[in-house]
């Protein structure tokens, strides 16, 4: 097998349909297989999926693993990956979905032709769910060698369905952060710094995917609790990993600034004092000014973000959103 797309899904009906034909609808001159793992959704997830199979002429490619349990997403993903038995790998969760025929086929065939390259990633479009209106954003990053590390480490400029990893470099990041992938929520960004460490990184200037955007989905919470979890561990995910390889502190400059703007700006626009004094609690001081230089504190951390942080502890922003 050449080609396994690894797609988890939990929740995904109104979504489900078009992450799978847009997978199926592939042309490539190999083999390919769509594994999808359905985390016992409690919506007709199960019954979409089920209906592909019986009526789809490409549903010979689908392998179709339902649990009757829910395992929660980072056991499913490590699951759904654990199946996929291809020589290359390409991600699509259930809620995004391509849009081009002949993406894998430029995928495989970069990796193919460049055997030190462990990940090929494309350009996207952003779709917010909630307005049913595409995002405009800037175009996919292409980074030199030198950058990527650190650049990745500011933010995250690759989407996850877009793209496509040697199995081997893949399953290597993978076990380098088994133990942190089960106790977290972030796994992308883990897994994308591990193989930027690993190999060489490919940019394919196209947009080939439409990364859903979805209130209340994993990387979008809106639970107060669910929302500091996944913020600091997506700080964790980048301080763990330049912890482990040595690099300088100062690459987390940004993380940590980001961070903290999260949480500030979350807790301005609190509707309850109790959520508002929540966030301001894991507002990461020490590591800040330990980590970061000067110029990014200057320029994330601005005299704007200390006064809502200020409002927020007196109470000020909860008295504002009653007010709305």
């Amino acid at each position: 097998m050449k080609v396994s797309v690894c797609m988890i899904t939990y929740g995904h009906e109104k979504f489900i349909r078009q992450a799978i034909e847009g997978v199926l609808m592939q042309e490539c001159n190999f083999d390919y297989e769509l594994v999808i793992a359905n985390d016992c959704s409690p919506d007709a997830t199960d019954e979409i999926v089920k209906d592909i199979l019986q009526t789809h002429p490409n549903a010979n490619k689908v392998r179709y693993f339902s649990h009757t349990e829910n395992l929660g997403m980072m056991p499913n993903f490590l699951f759904a990956m654990a199946q996929c038995k291809g020589e290359y790998v390409a991600m699509c969760e259930g809620d995004d979905y391509w849009i081009t025929k002949d993406k894998l086929q430029k995928q495989v065939d970069i990796l193919e032709a460049n055997p030190t390259i462990g990940l090929v990633y494309t350009d996207v479009k952003h779709y917010d769910q909630q307005t049913e209106r595409f995002i405009k954003k800037p175009a996919g990053l292409e980074v030199s060698k030198a950058d990527v590390i650190r650049v990745m480490l500011k933010n995250k400029f690759i989407e996850f369905p877009t793209t496509m990893f040697r199995k081997k470099v893949l399953d290597k990041a993978v076990e380098i952060n088994q133990t942190a992938l089960l106790k977290g929520v972030i796994g992308d960004t883990r897994i994308l710094l591990e193989t930027a460490y690993l190999s060489d990184i490919f940019f394919l200037k196209e947009v080939t995917t439409v990364y859903r955007i979805v209130a209340g989905s994993a990387s979008h919470p809106k639970n107060i609790d669910k929302y500091i979890f996944a913020l600091k561990d997506s700080y964790l995910c980048r301080k763990e990993f330049v912890e482990r390889h040595n690099l300088p502190k100062v690459w987390l400059s940004d993380a940590v600034c980001n961070t903290n703007r999260g949480l500030i700006n979350r807790a301005f626009i609190a509707d309850n004092y109790t959520n508002a004094l929540k966030l301001l609690k894991n507002v990461v001081i020490f590591e800040m000014f330990s980590y970061s230089s000067k110029s990014v504190i200057k320029q994330k951390m601005t005299l704007g973000i200390w006064g809502k942080g200020l409002l927020a502890l007196l109470g000020i922003g909860v008295l504002r959103q009653k007010i709305k």
